[in-house]
């Protein structure tokens, strides 16, 4: 077995725990008595099924080589060396198992691999030998086998509906597109978002956010990062809502936009800027590029009709100061492709999704909120406060959430429309695709 073994490529995790599996001792689960070699029947008739299926390749489960070795193996006299048969097929079925039930549980590829932890921060279960040992320990008997690997495939029903769709996609690039998502619905949040009663999914690939709920799903458009300033993939908790935010400038717009206007302070007039320093205000106009750039000055933008936040924010924790939120740029939404930020997500109806959030608010809560925001009330107390004031009305600045509402962030191609239903194609802005199609070409066909 060790000479066997020690010709395992180390390609995927499944193969380093395999050779790790034997070189350290472990038992022989497949040839170790006839029924083991049964055992490894029903694997092969399992894999040979589903594999073409999720639309992958049987010789990258090295399947026509366990086919010839099991059929030799139920004709044992006929074989000329039958301790290196098998000891290879121990080894070939072993790895094709765990190739499979760690794929399917935690993807074939790994997300933050691929894209890097400044793209990607999704929470995302991954394979362990914790979880090699549990495996390894189902291979009791068929149907404990059996029953662990169907547990392993993706339970959401999207994966499913794209199962079947590529049994109906006639194109290569129907094909791949569909097979990157499924590869998508394998990576598991932790958080388990999805699953909640009430949340909020934001696809960035189609530009478009869904509110939803037990009973309602609301839609609407969004803005989100430049392929330059890319909108990270996360998970999170909308913890609470601000109203007439002012807005923090991040470092990197101060270096890369901000400074180069130093000592200019009609520009910072015109964005209602502001500078501090040490805790106190500085005139733009006697500061240099160099240090504004230094790191040592905070800009900010002041509460108003003109702020980049516009006049209502949502905010979660996460460490790339990115949020949902309003803005006073509404002509971008009619644009088909609305990649015009700096990695926030701009909401196209805020309002809307305040109400979502906020789903069992008093209504007169909700009015203040209009009317900090200089929108038209909708009870009888807010229009008669309303009538009775004149002048900016600043009723609410911050309201908290509870409890929080979770927030899901992440990347869809094709994906079935949370209030249709039906699957729905969209583009691939930062070309994520390729790069997964790229990471699961060794499994394919």
């Amino acid at each position: 077995m060790q000479a066997i073994v020690s010709h395992i490529q180390d390609s995927t995790y499944a193969d380093r725990m395999t050779g790790s599996h034997y070189r350290n001792g472990g038992a022989w689960h497949w040839m170790g008595s006839p029924t083991d070699i049964a055992l490894g029947d029903a694997l092969d008739s399992l894999l040979s099924s589903q594999i073409p299926a999720m639309g992958f390749s049987q010789q990258a489960f090295h399947l026509p080589a366990i086919h010839q070795q099991l059929a030799a193996m139920h004709q044992p006299d006929s074989v000329q060396d039958l301790p290196q048969t098998m000891a290879q097929l121990e080894a070939d079925l072993t790895r094709a198992y765990l190739r499979y039930a760690i794929g399917q549980r935690f993807g074939f590829t790994t997300p933050k691999k691929l894209f890097g932890s400044s793209q990607y921060d999704i929470d995302i279960d991954q394979a362990d030998s914790a979880f090699v040992h549990h495996a390894m320990a189902q291979l009791t008997d068929r149907e404990t086998m059996l029953s662990f690997l169907a547990e392993m495939e993706p339970q959401d029903s999207a994966y499913h509906q794209l199962k079947r769709q590529l049994t109906l996609d006639s194109t290569s690039e129907a094909r791949n597109r569909t097979l990157c998502n499924m590869e998508r619905l394998r990576w598991r949040d932790k958080n388990h978002t999805k699953l909640s009663d009430r949340y909020i999914f934001v696809n960035i690939a189609s530009q478009q956010v869904w509110a939803i709920g037990p009973d309602s799903v609301i839609n609407m458009r969004i803005c989100c990062g430049k392929p330059s300033t890319k909108t990270p993939l996360l998970s999170s908790a909308i913890h609470r809502i601000e109203v007439n935010p002012e807005w923090g400038i991040p470092q990197s717009i101060i270096r890369g936009e901000v400074s180069g206007h130093a000592g200019d302070s009609q520009y910072f007039a015109r964005r209602n800027y502001y500078v501090v320093h040490n805790g106190k205000q500085v005139d733009p106009g006697t500061l240099t590029r160099a240090q504004l750039a230094s790191g040592q000055y905070a800009v900010r933008q002041r509460s108003g009709a003109g702020n980049s936040l516009g006049r209502i924010i949502f905010r979660f924790p996460n460490r790339f100061s990115v949020y949902l939120h309003d803005t006073p740029s509404k002509g971008a939404f009619n644009n088909d492709r609305r990649t015009v930020s700096h990695g926030c997500v701009r909401l196209q109806r805020p309002f809307d999704m305040a109400e979502f959030v906020l789903h069992d608010a008093d209504p007169w809560k909700l009015d203040q909120m209009r009317l900090s925001m200089d929108l038209q009330p909708k009870t009888d107390r807010g229009r008669e406060y309303r009538r009775t004031h004149t002048g900016n009305i600043r009723l609410i600045n911050n309201t908290p959430v509870e409890p929080a509402m979770p927030v899901l962030i992440d990347y869809y191609t094709a994906y079935p429309n949370p209030k249709t239903g039906k699957i729905d194609i969209w583009g691939d802005p930062y070309s994520y695709d390729n790069i997964i199609l790229k990471a699961i070409k060794p499994f394919l066909p």
